[in-house]
């Protein structure tokens, strides 16, 4: 309507053509021109977070900043997406698993549990991370029922001695030495988790050991793998070691404090955590761990 009063029609006319009345007519115009100015402001949301995490989701960004007063989730995701900030999937693929060998070798624990409280389950996997400075390997141990991260570590190579101080940092994190078997860690087969230090480790603090069969027997760890080298490293531009670790550190403070997460209700893990503990037990949501055939 607004091209025909450009090309010189006047407003009545267009009205007729329209079959409106021009209060209708100026309303609507007067709508157009208050939704652009919410896009734009909408896109700077985006733009702002991308920033921050260039693989941030569109929905990711919709509940951290509180937009739902603005338009609705599906509005704004079509909306950005038309304006080119969908994300564009990824994969790839290494092997960091060697479960040759027939010591310390368990059963998968976790499956079938149904989980209501942190610190009840922590899956752990190792994923390779390749960049100008070189091929690294990153260990991670996550709260499968807070998907807080509780433990990272990047290395130049995959020993059992990366997993133990892994071990240690989610001790630290939880702020306990023994956990009187009340703590599952469940990881895949590989050798770094079978080796005697770190088993000895786990028989000290009372940790119960949980093995997968395959990576569809540790869906959450593999998850987090992807996010921590899609969604995260991607931003840096890392120069060794040291510096992966030290950007490592920052990502755990991301994921954990800034970015909320549809699974927990979007909100953050850190918030979810302490949030779930002030419910009855009976009334906290439960994490149910499936059973793979």
């Amino acid at each position: 309507m607004k091209m025909l009063v450009k090309f010189g029609y006047s407003v009545r006319q267009v009205c007729n053509i329209a079959n409106i009345t021009p209060q209708a007519y100026y309303k609507r115009i007067k709508k157009t021109v208050s939704y652009s100015i919410v896009y734009a402001k909408l896109e700077d949301f985006v733009k702002s977070n991308r920033e921050v995490k260039s693989r941030v989701g569109l929905r990711t960004i919709y509940y951290k900043e509180n937009l739902s007063s603005l338009l609705g989730i599906n509005k704004f995701e079509i909306e950005m997406s038309t304006r080119g900030y969908a994300l564009k999937p990824y994969k790839s693929f290494i092997k960091t698993t060697d479960s040759r060998g027939f010591h310390h070798k368990y059963e998968n624990k976790i499956e079938g549990a149904e989980v209501r409280r942190p610190n009840a389950i922590i899956v752990g996997d190792i994923t390779y991370y390749q960049c100008n400075a070189g091929l690294f390997y990153i260990f991670l141990f996550t709260d499968l029922y807070t998907l807080e991260i509780k433990a990272v570590y990047g290395s130049i190579h995959m020993q059992g001695v990366i997993a133990e101080k892994c071990l240690r940092q989610v001790m630290v994190y939880i702020g306990k030495k023994k956990f009187h078997h009340s703590l599952i860690i469940h990881t895949d087969g590989g050798g770094q988790y079978r080796s005697d230090k770190y088993q000895y480790m786990l028989r000290l603090a009372e940790i119960i050991p949980s093995q997968s069969k395959s990576c569809f027997e540790n869906g959450l760890a593999e998850r987090m793998n992807g996010i921590i080298k899609n969604e995260y490293l991607n931003d840096y531009n890392i120069k060794g070691e040291f510096h992966l670790n030290r950007v490592l550190k920052r990502i755990v403070k991301q994921h954990n404090e800034v970015w909320p997460s549809g699974k927990l209700g979007w909100r953050t893990p850190l918030e979810f955590a302490k949030w779930v503990v002030t419910l009855p037990e009976k009334d906290r949501p439960v994490v149910k761990v499936k059973k793979i055939n």
